[in-house]
């Protein structure tokens, strides 16, 4: 019977609280719990609201050597005062001194039900600490100290400043000591920092028994292009998680349990956060004195040649110009040259490809392939590609140009009507043909040596068919001009690429190479729907907020959210689906795929 009546009182309780103080008075209280403390410990600042359950709307003002947590812990409660039914909302933050003395929280106001209700200001007192309080504090800073050397994030980037758009080679670092029982990197490191993108971090590079600090690591070392895209200065860091084993012992330190056992044991696995230190770079704008006209965002220090396949075709023929831009620089955002060849050749879009580093993309060559037709015959010249690029290193602007080809067109062969020899029946009287054995009884009349064809010109059904099928060909032709987008076009090109190499992963039981393909599939379906031009340069935080404020479902956010934390477990994390299962991790990506337009 008892059990029965603490199963239905609570939710009996709350029913009849909310619905007998619907309409009730509010009042709001606040105070410090406990509101004496010394500097070594911690208070509560707690806010109870009564006569509602509504979450209420505010932040808590900032005071000078206080640290309010965030966000607060909140409780809901009924209860029955004197046969009265009460009901009241809390708000806890757990609060931190900085130094002594006596602290007020100014009154403040929040906002429930749609009104304003004023919170009454709360002292608390900071003592100074006593002789316990002083080896607390240093044991604690201790085990941070130790925490803090057992796992850690290093960044480094080659400069202090970077120009808008350019690409440097930066690297993040996460050290590992060899006595902390990782079972595994849950997390790669991700960024923090608006004002910058980079490339996608792929497989780490291991090295073994590193010194820092009298201990040895193992250190996984991502190399990445870091872009600058804001101007101004911002500071960038980074955060990772790993999975690290820890005894079942309660009296251990919250901080680090798994420093008590030299051998660790067995125990049950926690989650460590591990940040590195923010570092302050700063973004300068390209200067605009002496920018060359043809200048398209190229950065670093580079060059070009340009070489066709042919030197001597027909009119209509197609020549495949080849242009390589070499060196180092911002090759993953690096647009195309932009041919201009007059009237005398058809220049088609380019199709382009890397050959470098593709952790940075900023070491290689950029291949850019254009399809070239003359429309004239004659001895022609194919004009120099110019192309302008900025030198970050020498703050200054270059313009190149490759050498000019020369190129023979022939005028091709032209198509003779045939002479077709007059008809021998033609000078066959009528008079001859009535002679003929089958002959039919009667005279069918005047024989005549040619048949009359209509003219086709004096026809209205001729010219409506005319106009009609020219209308639609002409409609075509400009939905297809309008709808026609190099750039779009060559990421779907990529994206074909990425589903073959899917498959084939697929066919040959590659786990970890279908999980990569596939992630760098969901990436480039964001950045295509989301308009985005460099989405691989995005973590996979990022991908969700960008479908989040395109106003993608939730369900969708969602599934995408877990597939991508599937082949990020797969690649870096250790983890992998079974052979049997891939198949239907593959079709599930499609379905999701074809959510994401």
């Amino acid at each position: 019977m008892s059990q029965m009546i603490n199963k239905f009182l609570p939710p009996f309780l709350f029913w009849f609280a909310s619905f007998g103080l619907a309409h009730g008075q509010i009042r709001v209280e606040a105070t410090f719990d406990p509101p004496n403390i010394t500097s070594a410990n911690t208070t509560i600042y707690k806010i109870v609201v009564h006569g509602t359950q509504q979450s209420p709307l505010g932040a808590v003002p900032s005071v000078d050597g206080l640290t309010f947590s965030s966000p607060p812990r909140t409780l809901r409660s009924a209860s029955f005062i004197n046969g009265v039914p009460s009901i009241r909302f809390e708000l806890s933050f757990t609060v931190t001194p900085q130094r002594q003395g006596s602290f007020v929280v100014p009154s403040w106001n929040l906002e429930i039900e749609n009104d304003l209700y004023a919170v009454p200001p709360a002292r608390l007192q900071v003592l100074p600490p006593n002789q316990k309080d002083k080896l607390k504090q240093a044991q604690q800073r201790k085990q941070q100290a130790d925490l803090r050397e057992a796992a850690f994030l290093e960044f480094s980037c080659p400069r202090p400043f970077l120009f808008e758009g350019e690409t440097v080679a930066a690297k993040v670092s996460l050290f590992l000591w060899n006595r902390l029982p990782v079972t595994r990197i849950e997390q790669i490191p991700t960024k923090s920092g608006s004002g910058f993108s980079m490339t996608e971090l792929g497989q780490p590079v291991e090295q073994r028994d590193v010194k820092r600090f009298n201990k040895t690591y193992s250190v996984y070392s991502w190399n990445f292009g870091l872009t600058g895209a804001l101007p101004g200065k911002h500071s960038i860091s980074f955060d990772s998680s790993i999975r690290v084993r820890v005894r079942n012992n309660r009296n251990s330190p919250f901080s680090s349990p798994f420093f008590n056992d030299p051998f660790f044991g067995f125990g049950r696995e926690e989650g460590l956060k591990i940040s590195s230190d923010s570092l302050n770079l700063e973004i300068r704008p390209l200067p605009v004195i002496n920018r060359p006209a043809n200048f398209q965002g190229a950065i670093g220090n580079l060059s070009i040649v340009s070489d066709p396949d042919s030197n001597r075709v027909s009119v209509g023929d197609p020549v495949r110009l080849t242009c390589v831009i070499s060196g180092t620089g911002n090759f993953a955002a690096m647009p195309a040259p932009d041919l201009s060849f007059g009237k005398s050749f058809k220049v088609g879009p380019p199709a382009f490809s890397f050959d470098g580093n593709e952790n940075t993309k900023q070491n290689g060559s950029q291949t850019f392939e254009f399809i070239v037709t003359p429309l004239q015959a004659g001895l022609l010249e194919i004009p120099p590609v110019s192309f302008s690029y900025f030198d970050p290193l020498e703050e200054k602007y270059y313009s190149l140009s490759t050498d000019s080809h020369n190129l023979r067109v022939d005028p091709g062969e032209k198509w003779i009507a045939p002479k077709i020899a007059p008809s021998s029946t033609a000078s066959v009287s009528p008079k001859n043909a009535s002679q003929d054995l089958f002959q039919t009884e009667s005279e069918p009349g005047n024989w005549i040596n040619k048949l009359a064809t209509p003219n086709p010109l004096e026809s209205n059904t001729f010219w409506i068919i005319q106009i009609t099928f020219s209308g639609i060909f002409i409609s075509i032709l400009i939905f297809r001009f309008k709808g026609r987008n190099p750039r779009l076009e060559a990421r779907k090109q990529k994206e074909r690429l990425l589903e073959a190499k899917a498959r084939e992963a697929l066919k040959h039981k590659d786990v970890p190479g279908l999980h990569q393909a596939l992630r760098r599939r969901i990436r480039l379906r964001v950045g295509i729907a989301c308009d985005q031009s460099n989405t691989s340069a995005l973590s996979s935080t990022e991908i969700i907020n960008l479908l989040n404020t395109s106003g993608y479902s939730d369900e969708i956010v969602g599934e995408v959210l877990q597939l991508l934390k599937i082949c990020d477990e797969s690649e870096y994390a250790g983890t992998s689906n079974e052979p049997s299962n891939i198949e239907s991790t593959f079709q599930r990506s499609r379905a999701i795929l074809k959510k994401i337009k």
